[in-house]
């Protein structure tokens, strides 16, 4: 119990400014979670309507007990003006930002994010956390929620997961979809890789995203998945269309973001995660046809792509301690 504690107090220091609201009353439940379910985890939840409470309530009921409520970038912007990487010490990305923030802190295990155009998988990849979206969870609720983007893309949000392990993202993905994980994938699948495609089609990922939608939604098709090479996330660039569409300056700039297909998977109606490589705000991408036997066997598939977690950032933003020295 310790450790579920120390989590609510640095949510409750909230040193990074990245907590809209604290539960801390929720460890009353870890107890009968584990003895119920094996495990409980703690959840934040970026603070947006999109994030029903049937959702949350459903979460709860299977282990994953809301702990915070997250700050997210305002008007949902792709950069978040206020709050920064703990990796580079540029503005972080959003719009996400303290949902993926939060679970990078080790204040949550997992957050629950909307994605327009990046917003869950962008943040969770430039932290090098795994990141995972669907249109099919609470698919019909989100109708309410049509959206036009910075660069004038009508769109629909998906809901995703933000996790430091893909084993957490595959049962919370689980249960937000209200499916089984199967103990294997179910079916025979194509992986399609981006280079592949590079000379045939002279394709460029991180080109304006009117380019890219129709390549994703021709190539995405059922039992096939499509894999992508990513970042780094805001590394060499401000991956936001409000600084990118000034000039063709701006735009190269904005295109060194290392954000591809990630702002696309959305648009297109896929769902996809983002697994993180071993170098800084880099992941391995994947996107399938969002019906539950590709998401399932996508979720599996995806155990062939697992880099192993940096001990030194577990070492050092594990150790709780720092924060209360003195």
């Amino acid at each position: 119990m310790e450790g579920y504690a120390k989590q609510t107090f640095l949510a409750l220091l909230n040193p990074y400014g990245t907590v809209v609201h604290t539960y801390p009353g929720i460890i009353d439940k870890v107890k009968p979670s584990i003895k119920k379910h094996g495990y409980a985890y703690y959840l934040g939840s970026k603070q947006t309507s999109m994030i029903p409470d049937s959702l949350i309530k459903r979460m709860g009921e299977n282990g994953f007990l809301q702990h915070t409520i997250d700050r997210m970038s305002y008007g949902g912007r792709a950069v978040d003006m206020q709050l920064r990487s703990p990796l580079t010490g540029n503005l972080m990305t959003g719009s996400s930002s303290g949902t993926a923030l939060n679970v990078f802190y080790r204040i949550n295990d997992i957050g629950i994010g909307s994605d327009g155009g990046g917003s869950v998988l962008a943040p969770a990849a430039a932290l090098n956390l795994y990141g995972f979206i669907s249109p099919m969870i609470e698919q019909e609720y989100l109708r309410q929620y049509e959206k036009v983007s910075t660069d004038n893309i009508a769109f629909s949000p998906s809901l995703g997961l933000i996790g430091r392990s893909l084993d957490i993202i595959q049962k919370a993905a689980a249960c937000a979809l209200d499916m089984d994980l199967p103990e294997a994938a179910t079916e025979q699948l194509k992986i399609v890789g981006i280079p592949a495609f590079h000379k045939r089609l002279r394709l460029d990922i991180y080109e304006k995203r009117e380019v890219l939608i129709p390549f994703v939604k021709e190539t995405v098709q059922r039992g096939t998945i499509l894999l992508s090479k990513e970042g780094p996330v805001d590394f060499y660039g401000l991956g936001d269309s409000i600084f990118g569409h000034f000039s063709d300056r701006t735009w190269a700039i904005q295109k060194k973001s290392g954000k591809g297909l990630m702002r696309v998977a959305n648009m297109c109606g896929v769902s996809a995660l983002a697994i993180p490589e071993e170098d800084l705000g880099c992941c391995t991408l994947l996107l399938c046809d969002s019906n539950p036997q590709d998401i399932m066997n996508m979720l599996k598939a995806a155990e062939n792509y697992v880099k192993p977690q940096n001990a030194l950032i577990d070492r050092y933003f594990g150790n709780f301690q720092m924060y209360f020295e003195g």
